[in-house]
């Protein structure tokens, strides 16, 4: 019998992996303390990623300083970077990069339902946004969980919500502090992507295209991974994406919308 090809079923094979290979681990010990838990799932996704993008670019953990080496960023989960840069030190899967050559930054998390997880994250990529100073369409920000605890039994709807007012929340206390305009603000200072794998994915229509950004989270299921890989890569490389669209966008996720709203000042 043929198979049939599925597109779908293609990068729903990846979040698959993704959700089996962080456990593996976890699976021998228990729960034994594990210093390099977090560690580890950040490499997990580093070597997904590195299937997809283009040879171009490397991926690294690291650091991030300015151009003019006065300021560096926190330690960073996953940096993507033009391969022909030049690094001020480079050792095993870790960088430390002048911004100008940086095209992504990625923050992973295991849970965003524990603690102060999101927020964490939103800092450490709010503090390397401040020092880059660019907009959304030429450096992807993102945040990828590995999950959110109890996602089914609490329901789609109302943690898309916890998350936007979390997220509304920490944007309008740093908008106090910024000097700029509103959409300056949310074009260079705010979050591009959120992934829960097999769960949830959320974008901020926020690159220079859109005068009213709006912030979007669908419940995408195993086609999460999709669009957090497909929008990353859009960044990357957005004209190869758009000629090939079809194959990286192979379902709407506009009918799995749960929230859609601008985060506002």
């Amino acid at each position: 019998m043929p198979v049939e090809r599925s597109l779908p079923s293609y990068y729903q094979s990846f979040s698959k992996e993704l959700d089996v290979a962080k456990n593996r681990v976890r699976d021998i010990i228990g729960n034994a303390h594990w210093i390099s838990d977090g560690t580890h799932k950040e490499a997990i996704l580093q070597d997904v990623l590195k299937r997809f993008i283009p040879q171009k670019y490397s991926i690294s953990s690291g650091f991030i300083l300015s151009n003019d080496g006065k300021s560096c960023s926190k330690q960073l989960d996953i940096i993507i970077y033009d391969q022909a840069s030049p690094l001020l030190f480079n050792g095993p899967n870790f960088v430390i990069i002048p911004d100008q050559y940086v095209r992504a930054v990625i923050e992973v998390k295991t849970s965003l339902s524990v603690g102060t997880k999101l927020t964490d994250a939103l800092e450490n990529l709010y503090t390397v946004q401040s020092i880059m100073e660019r907009a959304s369409d030429n450096v992807y920000f993102g945040i990828f969980s590995y999950g959110y605890q109890d996602y089914r039994d609490i329901g789609p709807a109302l943690v898309a919500q916890r998350l936007f007012t979390r997220i509304q929340e920490f944007y309008r206390d740093k908008r106090q502090r910024y000097d700029g305009t509103d959409l300056q603000f949310l074009q260079t200072r705010t979050l591009t992507s959120l992934c829960m794998n097999g769960q949830l994915y959320g974008l901020h229509w926020n690159n220079t295209a859109h005068s009213k950004p709006e912030f979007g989270l669908y419940d995408t299921g195993e086609q999460s991974f999709n669009y957090f890989v497909s929008n990353l890569l859009s960044t990357l490389d957005n004209d190869a994406i758009t000629l090939s669209k079809p194959l990286w966008f192979p379902q709407s996720k506009e009918s799995s919308v749960l929230l859609k709203e601008r985060i506002g000042f």
